[in-house]
């Protein structure tokens, strides 16, 4: 039920909304009507023809004609901006006035443009001396997404986002400039309105929800309260941040009430997704034998498709409505929005609630600055899938036996007369094979998500030149997850009566910081400074239970669970870590052309405990030079920034790995510690250095910006055995250098304001290449993950992070397949050989914007080239022979091969398909025969839409008023894999590049309906 997971009380906050909707609709209808015309010229006099006049908060935009004059319906206390190509942009408030003259000044380029950098700074672009990218909001809604997250990929160069096969409201794994740390997270730090956050999904808690995904941190939020995203890139953007902002920092700023203006935006936005591909099966050959799960049996005709109608049509609404309303001393900005999403996998289900407030306020003569925000997020995922061999729908559903039919197994219970319960209808009943309708109507997965996110900011101006800075945050999030398996069940998650797992787990974390800041000029040189403190606290504690032997069937509670026999029961361990810091960084600008930006940061960090390291320094240093100020430059030339960077990052270590301690496990017994103490270990450290231009030409219509770095990640902590007789089996040794390096250009285009086909352009292009420089000096190699069906992901000196290895068909010196005796491929003996890697050389985002009188349209073409993939499904496939590389093979005889039989100079050229796919599909798992080429380009986003004019709407109550149709992930312009790259199996380290039963990507189509009142 929904009272179940909503927080106490959530019902009165609709009741809230509805009030405040109420009072916004009496204001909007007492605002007076009017019309203002009037002349929009430049600092000469001189008209401006096709200068855009447009509605604070609306769409509602004119043109002035050919002598500069304009006219637009407004309300009477409505804002106008009034902009100009190559002219500073301004905002004058109507204040009943029917008649106004505007008089635009030339802008200085981007020497105004303000960059939200880190600690929420704001600086001017040309002061700043790192790469960052920044992405609107509206870029985030324009095609929803149930996480929004996945909706800027193509949009900002050097970063590369994963989708997690969880389907409808899964994570995404976010990658920014490769991956740096062998055994850390390699994700960014997430920071909104300054903050920073805690990311996590709800998974490796214990091996009984390993592979249950709930979400991520960053998929919770509501994309409609975003104002804008600023992604910091490297170490020198986010080194104020610290340990947490190693891997980049992705800023959100989030809206607030604007002042002079009250509206009610409703948004609504609707898609339906379909499977955009599925494996490709023979129809040709049926079941080996009665009984059998495998399908090498006799030649068939007209096989039953089982698989196409499984697979549902997903459907998922989401509809946000947000209040704005303020004046200079006080703003509101409130919102509320729902998201009920259902996926392609029967009994999947999405439902989230988010209530979003925020105030901003002024007092003391306008000194005191108060800005304070509440966050409530409740959610409910339901039977989100799960990759891999185990408790998934879709093992059964794939290796079911071709030529037979599946209807019967459709109704998937039947009943037990003599235990008086439903057991499993399915003939093939083993840890990996269920039948596909029992695993989702009686293998129940549900995570209950409730989430609160507090923040609050105090700014006092002690002088027009020094302000002191107060933040506090909280962000307590509370997860219940079940697994219920009834009766009937595989006996490895569910005895003869079923099996329940529980966890209620919450996390917390509390951060605080004081900041004084300073900015003052000196005739020519301009000075920011800023030193402060911050405190970081983060505390986790919950239970969990489970059994696979229940006393009484299909009675789900911890008291039916038999905890001696096949069960556990115990309470987390309470963690908790501190992070202390103190910081300060300079920014001095000479003559508006030279800027020196420098930072500092030192750390305390509790999970360095009982080592002499548990306090790290790290700097960094910019320079940033505006060559048109200092030079004289062709015309031509807008603008044009040099720039170059280098930084020092540090990273602390897990929680308690520096002195692990003997704990009780699930049943009450003594578990001893393993691991020797790690009373020497040092923090991680990232170097970083950064150069780039930045150039604008022909008053500002063509940008190009260009960096090239390169990162080296060194103190990385590796676990290697320990000698026999020590008392341990592992110990950590600090050791290792990952270098990445590379390359990323932004090329865009903005057409003048003055044409009637309005067009925004953006080209995103980058390249990274990594290399593991070291390891530590006792480790050969450092395997990330292992033994998954022979598949190995494995760090080695002069390989890359991403190196696949698996076992592979022996081969002799000329290269040919090697047979043994009986005909059957040899597997090569030995180590695992290295097959591939899975990063691409380069990515490439090609986003556009068009618009033409009120019609809008948007599209979005990504691709990634180069690098390898694995699909383990294909591998299974091959073994059971119902795969179509299989069926083809009989058809033809065999597998055709140049091959030799071992011990001999005895050609081969045909292997029976039989004895080679189960010999490398099946037992031997040569997983290095399955790989594929990861390239993939496609349409990744597109929308047309259509704005209804303000000549239409008039003075009316709509303000705005706008439609379109939507599709993501339509068209696959190419790939070669059989499934889809970006898709990955989990968001652990290693896992990136291999395929284990996902769920299919899907294609969606939609519409958005935006209404401004």
């Amino acid at each position: 039920m929904l009272n179940d997971y909503l927080p106490s009380g959530f019902f009165r906050k609709p009741l809230l909304v509805l009030g405040v909707i109420l009072s916004f609709c009496i204001t909007a209808f007492a605002q007076q009507q009017l019309t203002v015309s009037g002349k929009v010229t430049n600092n000469k006099g001189e008209a401006l023809p096709g200068a855009s006049v447009n509605i604070k908060g609306s769409s509602s935009t004119v043109l002035t004609n050919n002598n500069g004059e304009f006219a637009i319906s407004c309300y009477s206390n409505s804002i106008l901006i009034f902009s100009y190509s190559g002219f500073e942009p301004q905002e004058i408030s109507v204040n009943n006035a029917t008649s106004l003259d505007v008089q635009l000044l030339e802008a200085q380029g981007v020497l105004s443009e303000v960059v939200v950098t880190a600690l929420g700074v704001e600086r001017k672009s040309s002061q700043v001396t790192y790469a960052t990218q920044k992405v609107t909001g509206s870029e985030l809604t324009k095609v929803a997404e149930t996480n929004f997250i996945n909706t800027i990929s193509g949009k900002v160069s050097g970063v590369s986002i994963y989708r997690n096969a969880s389907g409808v409201g899964g994570s995404a794994k976010v990658l920014i400039r490769g991956n740096k740390s062998a055994q850390g997270n390699n994700q960014p730090l997430y920071v909104i309105n300054g903050v920073p956050m805690s990311n996590f999904a709800s998974e490796s808690i214990n091996q009984s929800f390993s592979s249950f995904d709930g979400g991520d941190g960053i998929s919770n939020l509501n994309p409609n309260d975003i104002e804008s995203i600023n992604v910091l890139k490297g170490a020198s953007a986010a080194a104020l941040y610290g340990s947490r902002a190693a891997n980049g920092v992705i800023l959100i700023t989030t809206k607030k009430g604007k002042s002079g203006i009250s509206t009610i935006d409703f948004s609504s936005s609707f898609s339906m997704d379909r499977a955009a591909y599925l494996p490709e099966f023979q129809s040709s050959f049926g079941q080996t034998a009665p009984g059998s799960e495998e399908s090498w049996g006799e030649a068939i005709t007209n096989a039953p498709d089982n698989i196409s109608g499984f697979f549902k049509t997903g459907k998922t609404w989401i509809n946000s409505i947000a209040l704005s309303s303020g004046n200079e001393n006080m703003r509101t900005y409130l919102s509320y929005s729902h998201t009920k999403g259902n996926g392609i996998l029967e009994d999947n289900k999405l439902t989230r609630h988010n209530l979003s407030i925020r105030e901003t306020a002024k007092f003391l003569k306008d000194k005191l600055s108060i800005d304070a925000n509440l966050n409530i997020i409740s959610q409910h995922m339901h039977n989100p899938p799960m990759s891999g061999f185990q408790a998934t729908q879709l093992y059964g559903l794939y290796s079911f036996p071709r030529g037979l039919n599946m209807e019967p197994y459709k109704n998937f219970e039947i009943f037990d007369s003599v235990r008086n319960v439903g057991t499993q209808n399915w003939p093939f009943i083993t840890a990996s094979n269920q039948n596909p309708y029992w695993v989702a109507n009686r293998n129940l997965f549900d995570n209950k998500r409730n989430r609160t996110m507090v923040n609050l900011v105090a700014k006092y101006d002690i002088t027009d030149w020094l302000n002191l800075q107060l933040r506090g945050n909280m962000d307590k999030t509370n997860d219940v997850n079940t697994r219920k398996y009834y009766v009937g069940t595989a006996v490895a998650y569910g005895g003869p009566n079923g099996g329940y797992n529980l966890l209620n787990r919450t996390l917390t974390e509390y951060y605080g910081d004081a900041i004084l800041n300073a900015s003052k000029s000196f005739d020519k040189i301009s000075l920011n400074v800023l030193v402060g403190s911050s405190i970081t606290d983060t505390r986790t504690n919950g239970e969990s239970a489970g059994s696979t032997l229940l006393y009484i069937p299909n009675v789900f509670t911890i008291q039916n669970m038999n905890p001696l026999n096949g069960g556990y029961a115990s309470s987390l361990s309470d963690g908790r870590q501190q992070l202390q810091a103190v910081f300060g960084s300079a920014n001095i600008t000479y003559n508006n052309w030279l800027s020196l930006d420098v930072t500092g940061r030192n750390d305390w960090s509790s999970n360095l405990s009982f080592t002499p390291n548990g306090s790290y320094f790290y700097p960094s240093a910019g320079l940033s030079v505006l060559l048109q100020e200092a030079l004289k430059l062709p015309e031509v030339i807008s603008y044009a920034k040099l720039r170059g960077s280098y930084a020092m990052v540090g990273n602390t270590v897990p929680l308690y790995v520096t002195n692990p301690q003997n704990y009780l496990d699930g049943r009450g017994n003594v578990s001893f510690n393993n691991k020797a103490p790690f009373t020497d270990l040092k923090p991680e450290k990232t170097k970083s250095l950064e150069v780039g231009a930045e150039i604008q030409l022909f008053r500002n219509q063509f940008s190009v910006d260009f960096t090239y770095y390169k990162t080296n990640t060194i103190n990385q902590f590796f676990s290697i055995a320990v000698p026999p007789g020590t008392g341990y089996s592992l110990r950590y040794i600090n050791g290792g250098d990952i270098q990445n390096s590379g390359v990323e250009v932004t090329l865009g285009y903005t057409s003048l304001p003055g044409t009637l086909l309005r067009w925004n352009s953006a080209v995103n292009f980058s390249t990274n290449k990594n290399v593991i420089k070291r390891l530590a000096t006792e480790v050969e190699q450092f395997v990330l993950t292992s033994d998954i069906n022979n598949y190995y992901s494995i760090l080695k000196v002069g390989g890359s992070y991403g190196d696949l290895f698996g076992q592979v068909v022996k081969r002799d010196e000329k290269g040919r397949v090697v047979v043994d005796a009986d005909g059957k491929p040899v597997i090569q003996s030995g180590s695992p050989a290295f097959v591939g890697n899975s990063n691409p050389k380069f990515k490439i985002g090609f986003n556009n914007n068009f618009r033409y009188k009120n019609f809008l349209l948007s599209f979005l073409v990504d691709g990634s080239f180069g690098g390898k993939v694995m699909s383990l499904s294909e591998q299974v496939f091959d073994g059971l022979g119902i795969s179509k590389a299989s069926g083809e093979a009989r058809l033809n005889g065999g597998v055709k091969v140049n091959g030799v039989t071992e011990g001999t100079e005895t050609s081969v050229t045909t292997v029976d398909a039989r004895k080679w796919y189960q010999t490398v599909g099946g037992i031997q798992h040569a997983t290095g025969e399955y790989m594929y080429d990861a390239t993939n380009a496609r349409m990744r986003e597109i929308s047309l839409g259509y704005a209804i004019p303000a000549t239409v709407l008039k003075s009316g109550f709509f303000k705005s008023v706008k439609f379109s149709l939507v599709g993501r992930n339509l068209v696959y312009l190419y790939k070669k894999a059989p499934f889809d790259p970006d898709i990955i199996f989990s968001n652990g380290n290693g896992y990136s590049g291999v395929e284990i039963l996902s769920l299919p990507a899907t294609r969606s189509f939609g519409f958005n309906l935006n209404v401004i009142f």
